[in-house]
């Protein structure tokens, strides 16, 4: 797989040791704002990732809902085959 780096690199590390991230800890860890692009890029090049709805309450009270990205592994992509 490719070898990343800045924040998608912190991320897939984070994802591979802690098995899920939302958005709200990207930023917290990272400073990262757009999780979902970076979700994305990984998914483009063969990391599996999950996305599982959540629900809670923010600060106010108010029910909210988000994403918890679940790392699940990689497609092993066997060039023998092509």
């Amino acid at each position: 797989m490719k070898k990343h780096s800045g924040n998608t690199g912190r991320i897939l590390e984070y994802l591979k040791e802690n098995k899920s991230i939302t958005s709200m800890e990207a930023f917290e860890k990272f400073g990262a704002t757009r999780l979902s692009a970076i979700i994305y890029t990984l998914r483009n090049e063969g990391y599996v990732i999950q996305n599982v709805e959540r629900n809670s309450e923010n600060r106010f009270g108010d029910k909210v809902r988000f994403v918890e990205y679940k790392y699940i592994g990689e497609i092993a992509c066997n060039l023998s085959l092509l």
